[in-house]
C-alpha cells in the first residue's frame, strides 16, 4: 500500500470511529506499557473503542500519523476525529475529569488501576 493510501485509510478510519486507538498489540495483549496504560483508562471508563495494532506497520503509521495530527509516537487516542494524545495525556486528562467529559460518560469514583511502566500484570499460579 502506498503512503496516500494508507493516510487515506487511516483518515477513514479515525473519521468513522468516534473513539480510536492506535496502540502496540491490541486491547487484550498490550505490547507495551504506555498502550497498557491507555487500554486501562478507557476500560474503567467502559467507554467502546477500536484499537489499531500499529505493530504490522510501526514506521509507514509513524509516517502517517505525523503528517495528519504532527504525532509520532504510539500510542495515540483520538476522539470524534481529534487527536487526544499519547499515555501521559490521556492519564492526565481522565485524572482531571475531562476525559470523561469529553468522552461524553460518567467518571468513576475509583481510579484507573494501571500498572507501572514496564511492570507486567500479576501471573495467575495455578496450585493444582
Amino acid at each position: 500500500m502506498s503512503e496516500p493510501e494508507l493516510k487515506q485509510q487511516v483518515e477513514q478510519l479515525i473519521a468513522s470511529n468516534d473513539v480510536l486507538l492506535f496502540m502496540k498489540g491490541t486491547p487484550e495483549a498490550p505490547r507495551c506499557g504506555f498502550s497498557m496504560r491507555v487500554v486501562g483508562v478507557l476500560d474503567s471508563l467502559a467507554v467502546e473503542y477500536g484499537a489499531i495494532d500499529v505493530l504490522q506497520a510501526l514506521e509507514p503509521l509513524r509516517e502517517v500519523t505525523g503528517e495528519i495530527s504532527d504525532w509520532r509516537t504510539f500510542p495515540q487516542l483520538y476522539v470524534n476525529g481529534e487527536l487526544v494524545g499519547g499515555a501521559d495525556i490521556v492519564e492526565e486528562m481522565y485524572e482531571s475529569g475531562e476525559l470523561a467529559e469529553q468522552l461524553g460518560v460518567e467518571q468513576p469514583d475509583e481510579p484507573a488501576a494501571t500498572p507501572e511502566p514496564g511492570q507486567a500484570p500479576p501471573l495467575q499460579i495455578d496450585s493444582n
